[in-house]
C-alpha cells in the first residue's frame, strides 16, 4: 500500500484502535525501510495518536528527534506540537504549554499564518485547561476569525478540524468567563457550518454539549440534563467526554436527584484509581462524595475521599497553581486535615466499641449457652432420677447382690478370673453381707482394708469385684453409698432436713466436698437441686 492509501485505512479505522495500530505499524516499517525521513516523523505523528500514557509521549520525543534532524523550522516547530498535544493528551498541561510555546517560537520564523495560528490555538486550548481563561479567550478569538476564512485543506491538514476545534474551545472559555450572549451566535455558526458540511457531523454533539454548559453555569439545570444526555447519546467516539458527565452528574445534583447523580460522581473515582490524576475542574465530584457519603454515615468512604482529595490538591498546587487558587472550594486544604483528624478518632472508636460489642456479644451467648445446657441437663438428669427412684415405694434402694444371689457354684468355677473358686465364693458372700449390713456406711473404707475383710489381697479382690460389679472399687463404694443417701431422701423425708454435710459425714464421706463432687459426676445436678426436685414432688 502507498503512505497515501495507508494513511486513508488508519483514519477510516479511528475507532478501532488495535487494527489501526497494524497500518501504524506497517507504516513506520515502511519509512524506514525507505529511509525516508518526512514519512517516519508522520509515522510516529499516527503513532502518538494511537498510544496513550508514557508510550505517546516516547513517540512525541521521537518526532522531535526525527524533526531535528530534517532541520526545518516548520517541522521542528510542528514537532514540538505534536510532544505538547501528548503532554496534553495525558493532562500534564505544565509540560503541554512549555512544548507548544518552543513550537510557536520556530514556527514564526517562516511566518506561515496557518501553522502559526494552529499554534496559538495549542496555546489557547492549554492555558484554558490551567485556567488563565482570559488569555486563552484573546487568542481563541483571534484563531477563530481566521479560520473561519481559511479552513481548505492544506496538503495532509484539513483546516476545517481547526476552525471548529478554535470555535468549540472559544465557546467553552466564554462558558467560564459567562459570554453566555457571545456562545450563542457561535454555536449557531457551527451547527449551520455543519450541516453544510456532513463530513464534520461527529461535531454536531460537541455543540449540543456545549449549550447543555451554558445552561448549567446560568442554573437552568432541567435544560441543562437534556441537552448534555443528547449530546452523550449523538457522540461516535472512543473519548470518554468526562466533561459531559461531569456537567450531567452536577446538573442532577443541583436538581435534587442525588441518586441519579451519584453514578456519575463515582466515575471520577474510578478514572483517578485507573490513571492516578484528574483534571482540576472535577474536583467538585470528590467534595460531593465526601457530603453524601458523610449524610449517610458511611465514615470510611468519608475518609477515603478526604484523603483522595488531599493528594490531588498537592498535586493541583504543583500544577495548576493559578487554577487551583481561583477554584471554589467547599473543603480546603484546612478544612479537609480537620475533618480527616475528627473521622480517623471516630472510625477508631466505632472500631474498639464494634470489638468490645462483638466481644460482650460472644460473652453473651457463651454464658447462655451455659445456662441452657445445664438447664437441660438438669432436667435430663431430673427425669432419670424420676424414673429411677420417685418411683421407688420400698424402704430402701435394692442392693447390688443380686447378681451374687443368683451366682451358683458353676459359674464360680466357671470363672475366667484365675482365681481359686472358693476365694471367688467366700470374697462374694463377704460383700453380700456387706452391702446387706450397710458397712459401706463405716469411714475410711480402702480397698487394703477390705480385702483383710474379704480374706483375700487388693489384687483378687479388684479382679472378683471389676467381673462381677463391672466397675472399679471406688465406684462400688461410691454407688452404694449414693444410693443409699437417695433412698433415704426419698422414703424418710425428715433425712432431707439434715445438713448436707451432716448427711455426707453419715454416709461415711471425710469431706462434704467429695460427697457433692460425687453425687454432681453420677447425676449431673447437685445434691440441694435433687432434694428441692424432691421437696417439689411431695
Amino acid at each position: 500500500m502507498s503512505y497515501s492509501e495507508l494513511e486513508l485505512t488508519i483514519q477510516n479505522l479511528e475507532n478501532k484502535p488495535d487494527e489501526q495500530w497494524k497500518y501504524i505499524n506497517n507504516f513506520i516499517r515502511k519509512a524506514k525501510k525507505e529511509t525516508n525521513p518526512e514519512k517516519t516523523r508522520r509515522g510516529y505523528v499516527l503513532a502518538s495518536f494511537n498510544k496513550r500514557g508514557k508510550e505517546q509521549i516516547l513517540y512525541g520525543d521521537s518526532i522531535l528527534i526525527i524533526a531535528k534532524k530534517i532541520n526545518d523550522n516548520n517541522i521542528i516547530g510542528d514537532s514540538y506540537l505534536s510532544l505538547g498535544m501528548s503532554y496534553t493528551n495525558n493532562e500534564n498541561y505544565p509540560k503541554a504549554l512549555d512544548a507548544f510555546i518552543k513550537g510557536y517560537d520556530y514556527i514564526k520564523k517562516n511566518k506561515n499564518p496557518y501553522l502559526i495560528h494552529n499554534a496559538e490555538y495549542q496555546i489557547a486550548q492549554t492555558k484554558s485547561y490551567l485556567g488563565l481563561y482570559q488569555d486563552a479567550h484573546e487568542l481563541l478569538t483571534d484563531c477563530v476569525s481566521f479560520f473561519r476564512l481559511h479552513h481548505e485543506k492544506i496538503e495532509d491538514t484539513h483546516y476545517a478540524y481547526y476552525y471548529l476545534y478554535s470555535l468549540i474551545a472559544l465557546i467553552e472559555t466564554n462558558s467560564h468567563l459567562s459570554n453566555f450572549n457571545a456562545n450563542t451566535s457561535l454555536i449557531q455558526e457551527g451547527i449551520d457550518f455543519i450541516k453544510k458540511n456532513p463530513d464534520f457531523k461527529e461535531y454536531y454533539a460537541y455543540f449540543i454539549s456545549s449549550q447543555g454548559t451554558d445552561l448549567y453555569y446560568q442554573h437552568k439545570y432541567d435544560q441543562a440534563v437534556v441537552k448534555i444526555h443528547k449530546a452523550i447519546q449523538l457522540y461516535n467516539d472512543s473519548w470518554k467526554h468526562l466533561t459531559d458527565k461531569f456537567y450531567l452528574g452536577m446538573s442532577l445534583w443541583k436538581l435534587g436527584k442525588k441518586e441519579e447523580a451519584l453514578p456519575y460522581f463515582l466515575l471520577f473515582d474510578q478514572e483517578y484509581k485507573e490513571t492516578g490524576k484528574l483534571d482540576p475542574k472535577f474536583r467538585p465530584a470528590f467534595e460531593i462524595l465526601i457530603r453524601h457519603y458523610s449524610e449517610n454515615n458511611d465514615s470510611e468512604k468519608q475518609l477515603e475521599y478526604i484523603n483522595t482529595l488531599l493528594i490531588l490538591d498537592k498535586a493541583y498546587e504543583k500544577d495548576y497553581k493559578y487554577l487551583n487558587s481561583t477554584l471554589n472550594k467547599e473543603y480546603d486544604t484546612k478544612k479537609l486535615h480537620e475533618e480527616k483528624e475528627i473521622l480517623e478518632n471516630k472510625i477508631k472508636w466505632e472500631r474498639f466499641f464494634y470489638f468490645t460489642l462483638i466481644g460482650f456479644g460472644f460473652l453473651v451467648i457463651l454464658f447462655l449457652t451455659f445456662l441452657l445446657t445445664k438447664y437441660y441437663n438438669r432436667r435430663k438428669y431430673s427425669k432419670i432420677l424420676n424414673e429411677r427412684y420417685f418411683e421407688i415405694q420400698d424402704e430402701d434402694i435394692p442392693v447390688q447382690n443380686e447378681m451374687f444371689e443368683q451366682t451358683n457354684d458353676d459359674a464360680i468355677i466357671d470363672d475366667q478370673l484365675g482365681i481359686n473358686p472358693l476365694i471367688v465364693e467366700n470374697v462374694l458372700k463377704t460383700l453380700s453381707s456387706f452391702e446387706k449390713d450397710k458397712q459401706y456406711l463405716k469411714k475410711n473404707i480402702s480397698l487394703a482394708s477390705m480385702s483383710k475383710l474379704c480374706g483375700t489381697n487388693t489384687v483378687y479382690l479388684s479382679r472378683i469385684i471389676n467381673f462381677y460389679k463391672k466397675k472399679s472399687f471406688n465406684e462400688y463404694l461410691n454407688e452404694l453409698r449414693l444410693d443409699h443417701i437417695v433412698s433415704q431422701w426419698k422414703n424418710k423425708p425428715k433425712t432431707r432436713y439434715i445438713s448436707i454435710q451432716k448427711t455426707a459425714e453419715n454416709a461415711g464421706y471425710n469431706t462434704t466436698q467429695t460427697f457433692t463432687k460425687n453425687f454432681q459426676e453420677k447425676y449431673n445436678i447437685p445434691p440441694t437441686y435433687f432434694l428441692n426436685q424432691l421437696n417439689k414432688e411431695s
